[in-house]
């Protein structure tokens, strides 16, 4: 039976009441008005010391008994095809205990980098001369590498036919696939649209047009992608495996090799990053689970994969590049814009996924008339595949700086151009929160001074803004006990990709049940330990953390039963919890020891299923009016006017994340992003020789 409850919701002094719905079981959840005591402070990672002692096990470390090293032979032209492949070499090769094919005569290869074959042996060297004796001959055909010539009507055709959209758990949650469809190497994408921009453009007093481009930027974990898959009886595997998805290896597994799920056993010790990557078995370029997987069957023994760096950059995805046209109109009397039109095409090499975000279209929705028309160009290059945002940082980078230019144009502040045609509440605070902090009107007054001094050393500042759905959580399974020796455990299957959901999960327990961190103990990456979430689309501590606190709740709520037992209360609910686990019942009172000593058999377990989110969701609060989730920057820069270097001074970040889990790990999440922001704007880009077809700087 359903109950309804009133919370306190919203960020800082908007905080509104809403009245919601939730299961008679779910304990209330916690609003604005609770004050936590471990939930929200900033701990250290409960594995910290594990891993800078090197003591994590990372997949790249694990070797198990007989184990055999896989390697994977590719194909080194960027668009041939295989006229014959000739294995039987390779099978000669001491050490070599499998070899297969992972193509054959007739296939084209459309990419440098795309399989050929594999091989198995017992050292690593032995593999790689076993791929050296494989012979496989090829015949060239013209090929692409670049977006712009990939877009010409004379440029060599990619893909003979239209090509499925691939779309992972780490994609912008409720994002909508595109149509398909291709013309030559164009596959038009789904347009955002409101009102008619072409039209509203036509008649705009004022109209500012630029073109931008954003280059491909490949992942760059730390861990490469890899894993090791043993045949434990003939439908039974184990894989170990470098994933931000347990559960979705543990499935695309069983698919591929026609097993029932529960024959599939998936673990992730620890994981060396992902940022959207990992998901799935495979790889976005190179099938390493399908090679892995038969190379073990084949050799009856446990066979590891490891791509090196030059692999992981060529065959394991990358952030698309782009070519945005964006035109705005604009009314400069009235600081208004009238129109929005964004033309972007992008390259996802034979891949799909190149559009661009919903930066134009769902953040300035005071707008009223706005089209953005996204396409992705096959280029005979590596896939994508998703990479923190997907598609939004391309779609802010142009749109944020169009706002800029035409906001010098027409004489207006570039923050009050912007909280003009945004609506978001939380994002126009941010705005306001962020002139004051940053000192925006200061510095932007010092660096028109250095400019008409013509310093050489100018300084810049600027702001942009982003968005990003929140579509709630997804289902989860949690175990939590409480042990005779006081001892709290909680496990579920889930993988940490690196941000500390086990830390955060730890913290919920101890706020439960009002102990130190120290007496909970985590035990995830192991899809044996039930149902867990993907580390993707911003969805995971939404996910974990209720189906966390509820089963502990249920704990506690058994506690309180075995307190009031012993203490002679005649009803649990009457039982009082101390800040210290305590529990009391007048006069009474069992430490938390104590307590834990009376339970019958050797623990309290509950195991709780929170389902994806049962309505409790913003969008369906009435009157909350802000669904999604808002960010913005600030930055400084130094530009040396001699030699073009730009030197990023400060950025200040002021994000929306909900109820802060972890200050510590909190700030590191953004810290991390702004690190790789910086990196993807100065530093970062894959560069294809146009002559070869090849990657030039895979390394």
């Amino acid at each position: 039976m359903d109950r309804k409850i009133k919370l306190q919701l919203g960020f800082a002094d908007q905080v509104q009441t809403q009245t919601i719905t939730v299961p008679e079981e779910e304990p209330t959840p916690w609003d604005a008005t609770v004050k936590t005591r471990v939930v929200g402070t900033a701990v250290p990672r409960i594995d910290g010391k594990l891993k800078v002692t090197g003591k994590a096990r990372y997949t790249h470390d694990l070797v198990v008994p007989d184990m055999l090293y896989g390697a994977i032979l590719r194909s080194p032209h960027p668009c041939a095809v295989l006229r014959s492949l000739d294995i039987e070499a390779a099978r000669k090769v001491p050490g070599v205990e499998a070899v297969i094919t992972l193509a054959k005569a007739g296939d084209r290869m459309i990419f440098a980098g795309q399989d050929v074959a594999a091989v198995a042996a017992a050292r690593p060297e032995q593999a790689r001369a076993a791929l050296a004796a494989i012979v496989a001959d090829y015949e060239l055909q013209p090929f692409v590498v670049d977006t712009r010539g990939a877009m010409s009507d004379r440029a060599p055709q990619v893909h003979a036919a239209a090509v499925e959209e691939r779309r992972t758990g780490a994609d912008e949650p409720g994002a909508e696939k595109a149509d398909g469809g291709l013309a030559g190497n164009v596959r038009p994408g789904r347009s955002q649209k409101r009102g008619d921009a072409k039209k509203a453009l036509s008649r705009a007093q004022h109209v500012f047009e630029a073109s931008y481009e954003t280059q491909c930027h490949t992942h760059g974990a730390l861990e490469t992608h890899g894993l090791m898959i043993r045949w434990d009886k003939a439908d039974e595997v184990t894989v170990w495996a470098s994933t931000q998805s347990i559960f979705g290896v543990r499935d695309e597994v069983a698919a591929m090799f026609g097993l029932s799920p529960g024959k599939v056993r998936v673990i992730t010790e620890f994981l060396g990053g992902g940022f959207g990557a990992k998901f799935g078995a495979n790889a976005a370029g190179t099938a390493i689970a399908k090679a892995a997987g038969e190379l073990a069957r084949e050799s009856g023994k446990a066979v590891k994969i490891m791509l090196d760096r030059s692999e992981e950059h060529r065959c394991t995805g990358n952030r698309p590049d782009s070519i945005q046209k964006v035109r705005l109109g604009a009314d400069p009397a009235k600081g208004k814009i009238t129109a929005i039109h964004v033309q972007a095409h992008g390259s996802a090499g034979v891949g799909t996924g190149a559009g661009v975000g919903r930066n134009a279209s769902a953040v300035y929705t005071k707008v009223d008339d706005v089209l953005v028309e996204s396409a992705d160009v096959f280029t005979h290059a590596g896939p994508a595949v998703a990479f923190r945002a997907p598609g939004h940082p391309q779609g802010a980078f142009a749109i944020e700086s169009a706002i800029d230019e035409l906001a010098r144009e027409i004489g207006k502040d570039p923050i009050d151009l912007r909280l003009a045609h945004d609506t978001h509440p939380v994002r126009r605070w941010q705005l306001e929160l962020g002139r004051q902090r940053f000192a925006w009107d200061r510095r932007r007054k010092e660096a028109a001074e250095l400019r008409a001094r013509d310093a050489r050393i100018r300084r810049g500042v600027g702001c942009a803004v982003s968005i990003w759905g929140d579509f709630g959580s997804t289902e989860a399974t949690v175990s939590v006990g409480v042990g005779r020796d006081g001892r709290i455990e909680v496990k579920n299957g889930l993988q940490d990709i690196g941000g500390g959901i086990g830390t955060i999960m730890a913290q919920v327990a101890a706020e439960v049940f009002s102990r130190p961190l120290e007496t909970v103990f985590v035990d995830i990456g192991d899809s044996l330990l039930g149902p867990g979430v993907g580390s993707g689309g911003s969805k995971t501590t939404a996910s974990i953390t209720p189906a966390v606190r509820n089963a502990a709740e249920a704990v506690k709520a058994e506690l309180a039963s075995v307190a009031a037992k012993h203490l002679e209360a005649s009803n649990p609910a009457k039982v009082r919890w101390g800040e210290d686990g305590s529990a009391s019942f007048g006069r009474q009172s069992l430490s938390w020891a104590e307590l834990c000593k009376r339970i019958d058999g050797d623990a309290v377990v509950f195991t709780s299923t929170r389902p994806r989110t049962y309505g409790a969701h913003p969008k369906s609060f009435p009157g909350f009016t802000a669904p999604q989730i808002a960010g913005v920057q600030f930055a400084a820069v130094e530009v040396d006017s001699w030699t073009g270097q730009v030197r990023c001074t400060e950025v200040l970040a002021i994000h929306d994340c909900g109820r802060v889990m972890n200050e510590m790990t909190t700030r590191s999440q953004v810290n991390g992003g702004v690190i790789l922001g910086v990196g993807y704007a100065l530093m970062e880009q894959r560069v294809m020789d146009p002559g070869l077809g090849v990657m030039l700087n895979p390394n």
